[in-house]
């Protein structure tokens, strides 16, 4: 996955949003479309593709940081 350097963690740039859309992109290359999904608690899954799935080039670079910290990676 690619990640562009980022300097310092600042709160004001991150959203639920961002987390959201990071988690479900990871989540959907690994176990499907239907996990990540039913994950964000979508009646469609067409929300989560359209709204939420994303390019490897789109994923939030901290978000990747804190889950690759909270996660041991």
């Amino acid at each position: 996955m690619k990640r562009s350097k980022t300097s310092a963690w600042r709160w004001d740039e991150y959203s639920t949003y961002i987390y959201r859309r990071t988690v479900s992109t990871l989540i959907e290359r690994v176990a499907g479309l239907t996990p990540a999904s039913r994950l964000l608690g979508h009646a469609s899954e067409q929300i989560t593709r359209t709204s939420y799935v994303v390019s490897a080039e789109e994923v939030d670079p901290i978000t990747v940081d804190v889950l690759d910290k909270i996660l041991g990676s």
